[in-house]
């Protein structure tokens, strides 16, 4: 039989279990996970990957149902969808866990959606979803997702340690707000002090006037992005460096994550550009000493010292130009 029209008849037919063997073992349990959507060609494709993957799934067709079965049923993994009449899976999302919390349980989330966009993933991800999954869910994409939940639930230290990683990066983007809206104000860099790490360029001698104007630069490069929509006139990779230089002077080291919030680019427009200076040898990567997963950017001399004196150029032109 085809593998589509398998997948067809399966999201219609339930999955059969085999025919029992007089005297043999009982079956292992399966574990329950909560299946929420109101969408129900979805929901039966997401049953049958379930059982294929050897979970037990309970439907749930809206927001009501999902809370009554959460009560009385042993879950600790629900699939949300997303887009649901009447209430929201975010929403329904919160009620469940806080749910769950009050009666001494916890209650993972996968997020399944079928138009994924940056604010949907950012709200999954203020939910506490484990995942977000684009509709059609494709089974391998399930199976991953329901690992890396087990792998949290299992090992609490590597749950701390994404945590910690989402605590960087908010820290990264508070520093960058307080950098557009406060250019005078030196931003707080206690949170990326990890311990030190020998990087070339810090601790050089910079004047604040080279300072001011790198900050100027870059309040004025933020106003350019945001014509257009960012997608027309903004210029990643000189935001970015600009960034690394101010970096360096303030002797501030940036990781790679923080250069590409930097950037202004989407996040995988910006990695690509990283990728592509670091080829170049515009910029080196510095491994954390205290995080494997984890680098620091700085850039090459050869590079860095010609774009000092531009930048110096720069400075000394518009101060000349104010008196």
């Amino acid at each position: 039989m085809p593998n589509s029209l398998r997948s067809r008849l399966g999201a219609i037919f339930p999955a059969a279990a085999p025919p029992a063997q007089e005297g043999a073992d009982p079956a292992p349990t399966r574990e329950p996970i909560l299946v929420v959507g109101d969408d129900q060609s979805w929901a039966n494709e997401c049953a049958f990957a379930l059982r294929a993957l050897g979970y037990d799934p309970i439907m749930a067709h809206d927001g009501a149902e999902a809370v009554e079965l959460s009560h009385s049923q042993p879950v600790e993994i629900a699939i949300v969808d997303h887009h649901m009449s009447g209430r929201d899976g975010i929403t329904l999302s919160y009620e469940l866990r806080q749910a769950a919390e009050a009666r001494g349980r916890k209650l993972h989330f996968i997020m399944a959606t079928g138009h994924a966009t940056k604010d949907i993933a950012i709200d999954a991800m203020r939910a506490s979803a484990a995942d977000i999954l684009e509709k059609p869910i494709r089974p391998a994409e399930l199976r991953q997702a329901l690992q890396r939940i087990r792998g949290l639930s299992d090992e609490p230290a590597v749950r701390a340690t994404l945590l910690d990683t989402m605590a960087g990066l908010r820290s990264d983007l508070a520093r960058l707000a307080q950098l557009i809206d406060n250019p005078e104000q030196t931003p707080d860099t206690t949170s990326h002090a990890r311990g030190p790490v020998p990087l070339p360029g810090e601790g050089s001698a910079a004047t604040p006037a080279l300072a001011a104007c790198i900050r100027d630069l870059l309040k004025k490069e933020t106003k350019r992005r945001s014509i257009g929509g960012g997608d027309v006139f903004g210029d990643p990779a000189w935001e970015m460096l600009l960034d690394l230089m101010l970096a360096n002077i303030q002797d501030r080291r940036v990781s790679v994550s923080s250069a590409c919030i930097a950037s202004g680019a989407p996040m995988s427009t910006a990695l690509r550009l990283v990728g592509r200076l670091v080829d170049e040898g515009v910029l080196h990567k510095i491994p954390d000493a205290t995080d494997r997963r984890r680098h620091f950017l700085v850039i090459n001399p050869c590079f860095e010292e010609p774009l000092r004196e531009y930048l110096l150029e720069q400075a000394r032109r518009t101060d000349t130009a104010k008196s």
